[in-house]
């Protein structure tokens, strides 16, 4: 059992019955789309404490650009870094 704000329960429950759906599998198919969108975890935190020096003097020869498309592509989750790997492939 969930205790949603009323507010929300009535948003549920309207978006619910336009789909079709129980509240239940609404919430359900909510939460796994906005869980698959989780980045992995930083597995950053159990490199070695040198390991944030050596990025840094490989990222000098980065173009701005090429240093934010990396930091971005952080974020995105595996499923995502598998769409975006595959079209930069083709």
């Amino acid at each position: 059992m969930v205790r949603l704000p009323i507010s929300l329960h009535a948003q549920v429950a309207e978006t619910a019955h336009r789909y079709r759906r129980s509240m239940n599998s609404e919430i359900v198919a909510r939460l796994e789309n906005s869980l698959d969108e989780l980045p992995e975890p930083d597995e950053t935190k159990f490199e070695p404490p040198f390991f944030r020096h050596i990025e840094t003097t490989l990222r000098r020869d980065l173009s701005r650009q090429e240093t934010n498309l990396i930091r971005l592509f952080r974020r995105l989750s595996q499923r995502q870094r598998n769409a975006v790997t595959d079209l930069l492939s083709s």
